[in-house]
């Protein structure tokens, strides 16, 4: 069974971070499989409990241990995770050009990458998982954050079109990436060519890729809310012009066919899921 608890970050936080997440699970003697398939956000995630979990390439080969580490947006299939044993993982889901904004990393370099934590925060790695480890709940760990990611944010300097491009990253989430990018180019107040090439120094990618990308996201959520729901009905509500298209975007972002994809992404019932807003 996994459990997991969200609550919103600070509000001056919002417009580059979606959500705090603490996921607990044990898995006993199993070894429970999740595939690394594109995503549209980024994840800092720290391991509160047991330590590692096992990563491999699409051909099972074995790739190392997953600790504490960032996980980037995915364009591409990053392989799959392992996990057995007792887990407590808080997550920061930051959003797609957060880390920029927060961190003033070049995104264009951390795309279907996966770095040690330690790389990005340093010895801040280690204070913070400490601190997470002894907080009583979730509304603590995001207190630390919180307090954390303000002062990044605050001691640098924001460039004139951030907003813009959070803004319109924000449309592109909201609207599942069923958006015309032209029309965002205008809310931009920009040029097309001024827009992506602004989008693609934000958040590292074309915004046409960025919405593909938060489609098949959303497709498969989809499926998984809905697990006897037919393709044919997830094909239909997500946009795309037929059956063989949903397939080829499947196989593009994640290199599996949708029912090899949802072999390994299991419906909610398999898990209690509890959501609390601040």
């Amino acid at each position: 069974m996994v459990t997991t608890t969200q609550i919103k970050p600070a509000l001056i936080l919002q417009p580059f971070v979606s959500c705090y997440g603490l996921r607990t699970f044990n898995t006993g003697d199993s070894k429970m499989p999740r595939p690394m398939h594109a995503v549209q956000e980024y994840y800092l995630t720290f391991f509160l409990k047991d330590k590692f979990c096992d990563l491999s390439d699409d051909s099972g080969k074995p790739m190392g241990k997953l600790s504490n580490a960032v996980t980037t947006i995915f364009t591409q299939s990053q392989g799959c995770t392992y996990w057995k044993g007792d887990y407590a993982l808080f997550h920061v889901q930051i959003k797609c050009n957060g880390l920029f904004a927060i961190f003033g990393i070049p995104q264009s370099i951390l795309i279907n990458a996966i770095v040690p934590l330690g790389d990005i925060l340093g010895e801040d790695n280690r204070l913070l998982t400490e601190k997470f480890e002894s907080s009583k709940d979730i509304l603590e760990m995001g207190m630390h954050m919180n307090k954390y990611l303000i002062g990044k944010l605050l001691s640098r300097k924001q460039k004139s079109y951030a907003a813009a491009i959070s803004f319109t990253s924000n449309i592109i989430f909201r609207n599942k990436g069923l958006v015309s990018i032209d029309k965002l180019a205008v809310k931009a107040n920009m040029s097309f060519r001024n827009f992506e090439r602004r989008f693609i120094e934000e958040v590292g990618m074309p915004p046409k890729l960025y919405a593909r990308i938060t489609r098949f996201y959303n497709a498969l959520e989809n499926k998984m809310l809905h697990p006897y729901k037919p393709w044919t009905a997830i094909v239909y509500e997500n946009g795309y012009f037929d059956q063989a298209h949903f397939i080829k975007e499947v196989k593009a972002f994640s290199s599996k066919t949708p029912e090899e994809l949802f072999k390994y992404t299991p419906p909610p019932e398999e898990n209690f899921i509890t959501k609390v807003e601040e």
